[in-house]
């Protein structure tokens, strides 16, 4: 290339036949370099199987920075490898843990990295270079059909295809058969992360010994808070820590299927007698019902103490703590109520009248509020199935959630309420009945009162039937002044 300008030829040579990037093989010193980050030492064991290994699978207890690392590894692997030969899809259960849990942490990545291209928002969030999608994250439940839904995670061509399964205990069995078809080559990497919650979900196989998936375990009590191993201080506080996991020994109880996950990242035993399994509890926290009628108070009482009193209301299925509260006594709770109820109008309460409950119900009643009596002990409605009113209700919502009609709060917002569902149970009697874990059974095994249940049940299945409270009288007529249509 004689009479060529000085270092034309080497760029000639560079553009033809690029020199591999120098962090192709080290997405941690990527990450120290391009964002000046630092990445604990599991995170730092995910990100080196990701290279070494064409399937991962990581379970992992809440709070060890298991989305942050994802997020990371897409945005390395869309930068470290040939423009044009690399792709990343990504899929978790729901739209939010899509949008405003990964790809809100792989926006921050690029951002900070100052990488190419951008990202947009939305339903389906893309990460584009000129016209060109090279990365985009789908709930699998966004199609019509499962063969639709399919379809939209394959018929990608990449050399280097990046495959994301966040939240991985909610995928479902053809999502994985779907990353298997999009990661036909060598250089093709299936990361599948999450909370252990479900032992009948396919992210249990996969974590399973001989699955030939390489398998990461992130138990609570090996992280940064608990080990001392040395990470920024940034870092820690955003970590496990000692303090939550004591909360919730404390109040799930350490035979909870929650603690055991969130906390051991462990998959929890399901019993014949596990009324209501994490794969039910899990479905019904993607539900997205409208809940748009003006539903159904259920209140539980408690005594001064550490057993909570809680008010739940359901309104078309979607069932949503209004309070919770320890140590509160019943003059403060009944004020609570009343306030509650005169705030909304024609919404009837029920409320738990076993023990204190019964004063607080004649407080309210003698105000004219639209309360009824529920005694749990009660007989059933239907005395051949059930041998209380308390396992006729925990059954039928139970056959509700299993219809559909449930539309609990999602991961994070209260799960205070979906560990006490999940701990309980229910066995027969010597005449067949369905009878309820006692309260002398379940402190047994370490658990306390399911209070923040049985009010989420008193709310979302006795208002179809007024027969199901203790009150067969019609309720009074709602106070003068009274507003609808609040939570």
């Amino acid at each position: 290339m004689r009479g060529l300008p000085a270092g034309t030829a080497d760029r000639v040579v560079d553009r033809l036949w690029p020199k591999p990037n120098p962090f192709v093989n080290d997405p941690v010193g990527w990450i120290d370099d391009k964002l000046a980050e630092s990445l604990w030492s599991k995170q730092r064991e995910i990100a080196q199987s990701v290279v070494e290994h064409r399937y991962t699978a990581v379970q992992s207890c809440h709070d060890s920075g298991k989305s942050f690392i994802a997020s990371r590894l897409a945005a390395w692997w869309l930068d470290a490898h040939p423009p044009g030969e690399a792709f990343v899809v990504s899929s978790a259960p729901t739209q939010s843990q899509v949008e405003t849990i990964l790809w809100r942490e792989i926006e921050r990545a690029h951002r900070k990295g100052g990488l190419v291209g951008r990202i947009t928002s939305g339903m389906v969030p893309q990460w584009k270079i000129g016209k060109e999608i090279v990365g985009f994250g789908r709930k699998p439940q966004g199609h019509v059909n499962t063969e639709e839904a399919m379809a939209a995670f394959q018929g990608i061509h990449a050399r280097y295809v990046l495959i994301i399964l966040d939240e991985g205990g909610g995928i479902p069995k053809w999502l994985f058969d779907a990353a298997d078809t999009l990661a036909t080559n060598a250089k093709a990497r299936v990361l599948a992360i999450g909370n252990p919650d479900d032992p009948q979900a396919h992210f249990a196989e996969v974590c399973a010994p001989g699955s030939g998936w390489n398998q990461i375990r992130i138990d609570g009590f090996d992280t940064p808070n608990f080990t001392g191993e040395e990470i920024p201080d940034e870092l820690r506080e955003l970590l496990l820590s000692p303090e939550w996991v004591k909360e919730r020994k404390e109040r799930w109880g350490e035979a909870s299927p929650l603690y055991i996950s969130k906390v051991r990242a462990l998959f929890p035993e399901v019993s014949d007698h596990t009324l209501f399994s994490p794969a039910l509890l899990r479905k019904c926290q993607a539900n997205e019902l409208p809940g748009t009628d003006k539903g159904t108070y259920g209140c539980d009482i408690a005594e001064e103490g550490t057993d909570q009193t809680a008010v739940y209301r359901t309104r078309g299925g979607v069932i949503r703590e209004v309070f919770a509260v320890a140590g509160q006594d019943t003059d403060k709770t009944t004020g609570d109520i009343s306030a509650l109820l005169r705030k909304r109008g024609d919404v009837p309460a029920f409320i738990d009248s076993i023990g204190v409950g019964i004063g607080v119900y004649d407080a309210l009643r003698a105000q004219g509020l639209p309360v009824h009596k529920f005694k749990a002990s009660n007989k059933a409605i239907d005395p051949e199935r059930f041998d209380s009113r308390k396992a006729e209700i925990f059954w039928t919502l139970r056959e509700a959630m299993e219809a559909g009609e449930i539309d609990l709060p999602p991961e994070g917002e209260d799960d205070d309420l979906i560990a006490q569902l999940g701990t309980l149970r229910y066995f027969h009697t010597s005449k067949g009945q369905i009878r309820m874990e006692t309260r002398e059974e379940r402190i047994k095994r370490g658990l306390h009162s399911p209070d923040r249940a049985d009010a989420a049940a008193m709310s979302a299945i006795a208002a179809p039937a007024i027969a199901l409270s203790d009150d067969r009288t019609s309720p009074p007529a709602p106070a003068a002044g009274l507003l609808k249509e609040e939570w």
